[in-house]
């Protein structure tokens, strides 16, 4: 690093004197009275009852509205996969040709018509039975109880995961009417009823562009964000977290992109240089490498914010590169470039990832241990203390809450590690102060996890009513406070590009040069 020296633009500034840690995150003061935080809402964790109960709302709102059946609104809703706007517009341009693509039929005479009133010809087994043991959907086509029976019990074994509505038809040929919800309930096995009500909820969550199903296993509860948030990370109530774009694992600060390669290299042996060199590339803008494609194609992209497009064999420009417009993306007719210009970015990217990956690593065991912390609360250890403390269990909600805290605390450090590879080399002040952030960033956490295990410990450890608890309670919450408000500035910090931090030619920050 050079004499240039880095200058906060907004909420911190770096002292030039050192200063005690506490001084730095506004350590708490003594005092009786207990703060009470409310952390901003931009998710609900739906359990499946509440689902259910908006579902048939919908389907209500659609029957009434358009005078159909329930059951013909909820073919309707699928078939739009549950966007009611569309169906508005499509229904109110021609409910006709709606009712026909959904498979509502509507035929002046039933093509099935009985030669007398008692008997009638299955067309499916061609039997010859009583009118009563037959049924039809909106086609009019008439098939005895037994066929039905096999037929949709059949389906519904086969219904695939997506367009699911469209495996449940008429057993007649090619026949385009649907099975409604009606003939379910009549016909199938009760294994098969649920089968299909399972797909239908299903189809509902997953048709909603606010609502995604938790995916840990044995749980049934759902996310709904409200909708401008700007924020998309999700902690479920089974302490599950992920990505509300990308369904994985929480990454943020990190982009979805970004942390995908990031995860992709973890699996791989990118600690080894000779690996590195084999398979990444260096993009000739940034210099950031980056690994093969895996369908080996020669059309390279670098990560945002660069994105740089280029061609992996000859690492010139995608767009003046291979066949028509660069469109051939397995063919290169240049040169190949010869790493040997860049032979020691291999090693330096190899031991960058090393570093960062080290960090990111302490810090998922660590977050994992808060986890673990976080459960035995629940079941063991808040129930334990509201016996000794004479407290009732919501009253001790603020321990929990430190412990999330700490827990995600754990994961924006360990994500900003992963950003921390993917700064560039050049951008020496940008890594400086990342690098003083974190470092900053586990002051507050330590206070706040020492608090949360060494002083409930004590309260465990006691044979009543501790005059401490007071005090307990008025500490923690104000170090969660704390610690929560520090790292959500971390978050925005990293999400903005470090954009706060620029080169100041001026004086030289002498609490820097401490932390680096």
């Amino acid at each position: 690093m050079d004499e240039s020296d880095i200058k906060r633009l907004d909420e911190i500034d770096i002292k030039a004197e050192k200063e005690e840690e506490e001084e730095c995150f506004d350590a708490p003061e003594e005092h009786n009275q207990t703060e009470t935080y409310i952390q901003q809402s931009y998710v609900t964790i739906l359990k499946e009852e509440d689902i259910r109960s908006r579902m048939k709302e919908e389907i209500q709102r659609v029957s009434d509205t358009y005078s159909i059946s329930k059951d013909d609104a909820t073919l309707l809703l699928a078939h739009f996969r549950w966007d009611v706007s569309e169906s508005d517009k499509k229904w109110s341009d021609n409910a006709k040709s709606v009712k026909e693509s959904v498979g509502l039929l509507e035929l002046d005479t039933p093509l099935d018509l009985p030669s007398d009133d008692k008997k009638f010809c299955c067309g499916i087994c061609f039997k010859l039975l009583s009118l009563e043991k037959s049924a039809s959907v909106s086609c009019g086509h008439r098939v005895c109880e037994f066929c039905w029976t096999s037929h949709i019990n059949n389906s519904i074994n086969e219904i695939p995961d997506v367009d699911w509505y469209w495996t449940l038809k008429c057993p007649y040929g090619i026949c385009p009417a649907s099975v409604g919800r009606d003939m379910i309930e009549r016909f199938a096995s009760e294994k098969e009823k649920t089968k299909y009500d399972r797909y239908l909820f299903r189809s509902y969550v997953n048709g909603s562009k606010v609502m995604k199903c938790c995916s840990a296993q044995g749980r049934s509860c759902d996310v709904h964000l409200t909708p401008g948030s700007g924020n998309f990370d999700v902690l479920c109530l089974c302490l599950l977290s992920f990505c509300w774009n990308c369904s994985k694992d929480t990454h943020s600060p990190v982009d979805c992109e970004s942390a995908a390669n990031w995860l992709a290299m973890n699996s791989s042996d990118y600690q080894d240089p000779n690996w590195v060199r084999q398979n990444t590339v260096p993009c000739p803008r940034c210099e950031l490498r980056i690994i093969e494609n895996q369908d080996w194609s020669l059309k390279m992209k670098c990560l945002p914010p660069c994105s740089y497009d280029f061609c992996w064999r000859c690492r010139g420009v995608w767009t003046e590169h291979g066949g028509e417009n660069g469109l051939d993306l397995y063919t290169c007719i240049h040169d190949e470039y010869e790493e040997t210009v860049l032979g020691n970015t291999a090693e330096s990217a190899a031991d960058r990832y090393r570093d960062c990956h080290q960090n990111w690593t302490n810090n998922e065991s660590l977050m994992q241990l808060a986890k673990e912390k976080l459960q035995q609360l629940h079941t063991d250890i808040i129930p334990d203390l509201s016996n000794k403390q004479l407290a009732t269990v919501p009253q001790l909600q603020f321990i929990a809450e430190a412990w999330s805290q700490i827990m995600e605390s754990r994961r924006v450090l360990k994500w900003s590690y992963a950003y921390a590879y993917y700064l560039r080399e050049d951008q020496v002040e940008k890594q400086a102060f990342l690098k003083l952030k974190q470092d900053k960033a586990e002051i507050p956490l330590r206070k706040l996890y020492n608090y949360a295990e060494d002083e409930l410990n004590a309260l465990l450890d006691s044979d009543g009513p501790s005059e401490n608890f007071n005090k307990f309670r008025s500490d923690l919450s104000d170090w969660t406070r704390i610690t929560r408000n520090y790292y959500e500035l971390l978050v925005r910090d990293i999400e903005d590009g470090l954009s706060n931090v620029v080169p100041n030619q001026g004086q030289f920050v002498e609490d820097l040069e401490l932390h680096i």
